[in-house]
């Protein structure tokens, strides 16, 4: 039997900061768990914008053709997807946005048999979903947390869980060793929990809150 794919999308342009060392520590636990991981940092990708192109624009994902497409790819695949990024003015940050708007093709919006128009998933909601982030204890993370729940969604994932690392400190990477375990620990549940049992199949529409 092939191994569970785990999705992480790393959304932080620091490699020695607190998301990615997170990131690395689930990955860990998730490689520990006898999973195949499939990365990507968002900093390093090239995704032109979402220009909203309306209905039945394509019979595949999007019409333009970049890194898009590995990341199209892995979804599909992916039995659970991890997304991490700091908080920036109350969301995710830049280049994990735009990862996430162009997703829109994961659930688009088609023309229906009878007529008029529907959002319609291209495939069953049986992958699971984690957040990983890191912010000021002076700010809240709660926003990003539903830009994120909301992207799970819409590419086949139910959110289970969010680490999250609020520090009064100004420092670079200083999440603590407890909540590295429990990142490896998150890691290696991923991989050893079976898909989910997918609900009826139903066109969504955007959450209007945190779901």
């Amino acid at each position: 039997m092939a191994a569970p794919l785990v999705v992480v999308i790393n959304g932080s342009p620091r490699a020695d900061g607190s998301v990615s060392k997170l990131l690395a520590a689930l990955t860990e636990g998730a490689r520990e768990g006898g999973a195949e991981i499939a990365a990507f940092d968002c900093h390093a990708l090239t995704i032109k914008p979402c220009i909203a192109c309306g209905p039945d624009a394509t019979p595949g994902y999007c019409i333009f053709h970049d890194d898009m497409d590995r990341v199209y790819a892995a979804l599909e695949r992916a039995h659970a997807i991890v997304a991490g990024s700091p908080v920036y003015f109350d969301t995710v940050s830049a280049p994990f946005k735009a990862l996430i708007d162009p997703c829109n093709c994961v659930t688009p919006l088609v023309t229906l048999p009878g007529g008029g128009t529907d959002l319609v998933p291209k495939w069953q909601r049986t992958r699971r979903g984690v957040f990983v982030t890191a912010c000021s204890s002076k700010h809240p993370y709660d926003l990003a947390e539903r830009t994120v729940r909301g992207w799970l969604k819409w590419v086949g994932a139910k959110w289970e869980e969010t680490l999250v690392w609020s520090h009064a400190d100004d420092d670079l990477g200083s999440v603590p060793a407890e909540l590295l375990d429990r990142a490896r620990e998150t890691g290696r549940r991923l991989a050893a929990s079976p898909p989910l049992v997918p609900a009826p199949a139903v066109a969504v529409r955007p959450p209007a809150g945190p779901v």
